[in-house]
């Protein structure tokens, strides 16, 4: 049975609320391990207001360590410090908690422990005032695995893609997207989709600027940064199709009716909006690149709903399932 870590996010967010919700989920029963990392009292207690079944078997952190065996279901206890935590107020301390849980999750999955990860939102604020300086979990967790190259990609079942800039104010992230970088993220997708079972024989790679360019009228990107890349991927993958820069205002939708298996967007924002567009909650993040299989939800912490128990646990669920099938047999 392959074996689940779950981190539950920033406590004071919804992340532990939809984390348990999830694993009530009568699908999920018996298709795998699960082990929650986070504070085992906040979690008997939020399961406890949402009339919530907690069947977990709770473990110190010395014991985790120790390599003491897993349950079906389990709490890796972490708990808080430097201050009480209530829902909808981010601060250092739930920061600092949701931390710790990827820490210790992350070092469970590199030795081997455990054949995946999963995490629930996080806030990159309060990450960064507890003293961690990452501008998210996808930089957190290629220092921690020590890998020096990732990607990050957001998965459904008809629309994939991955980002070449990710978390860069958008003046930096232009800046940002020459050749070198086109080419490194197309040669990262090529080599981690397979390793994942996903398809990958026909790649789009998205323009730019409006109308890909227009053939250097709107700017001269594509024709510098981004086909130079592109031809450098061709000649090392002969039997790869890969195609671009394409304009983004169609691109998004000749990939949802089946055109391409994947598109490589070159911004934040051009890739997650058709993304979200088409089915928040469906779309999963997954970081390419570690020595193990990372999901996450596709939204954030929403301290806006975090205690009222009202926040849906399907994208928690939707990045369950898919870290069963990229961990699993391909």
């Amino acid at each position: 049975m392959l074996k689940l870590g779950i981190t539950t996010g920033d406590p004071a967010g919804i992340g532990p609320e939809v984390c348990l919700r999830a694993l009530s989920e009568p699908s999920l029963r018996g298709a795998g391990s699960y082990t929650l990392f986070g504070d085992s009292t906040i979690l008997c207690s939020q399961a406890r207001t949402l009339g919530l079944s907690f069947d977990f078997e709770i473990q110190s952190l010395a014991d985790f360590r120790r390599g003491e065996s897993l349950p079906e279901r389990g709490v890796v206890h972490i708990g808080v410090e430097d201050g009480p935590i209530v829902p909808g107020r981010g601060t250092k301390a739930s920061g600092a908690a949701s931390a710790r849980n990827i820490l210790e999750c992350a070092a469970a999955c590199k030795d081997g422990r455990l054949d995946a990860i999963v995490t629930a939102p996080i806030s990159k604020k309060y990450l960064q005032a507890a003293g961690y300086g990452f501008p998210g979990h996808t930089e957190m967790l290629a220092e921690l695995a020590g890998v020096p190259k990732v990607a990050m990609a957001f998965l459904t079942e008809r629309l994939k893609v991955v980002l070449v800039t990710i978390h860069l104010p958008l003046r930096s992230a232009i800046d940002s997207v020459t050749s070198e970088s086109v080419f490194e993220k197309l040669e990262m997708t090529l080599h981690e989709f397979p390793r994942l079972g996903l398809p990958c024989r026909k790649v789009a790679v998205a323009g730019l600027n409006p109308h890909a360019g227009e053939d250097g009228l709107l700017g001269s990107e594509e024709k510098e940064r981004i086909e130079p890349a592109i031809a450098r991927a061709r000649a090392l993958h002969p039997g790869i199709e890969i195609y671009g820069p394409l304009p983004a205002d169609t691109l998004f939708y000749r990939a949802m009716q089946g055109e391409f298996d994947v598109v490589l967007a070159l911004l934040h924002d051009q890739g997650l909006g058709p993304i979200k567009l088409m089915g928040f909650g469906q779309a999963v993040n997954v970081t390419l690149g570690l020595p193990f299989v990372r999901t996450s939800v596709d939204h954030g912490t929403a301290y806006d709903i975090a205690g009222k128990g009202i926040a849906r646990p399907d994208g928690m669920i939707t990045a369950i399932r898919w870290a069963l099938r990229l961990a699993g047999p391909h």
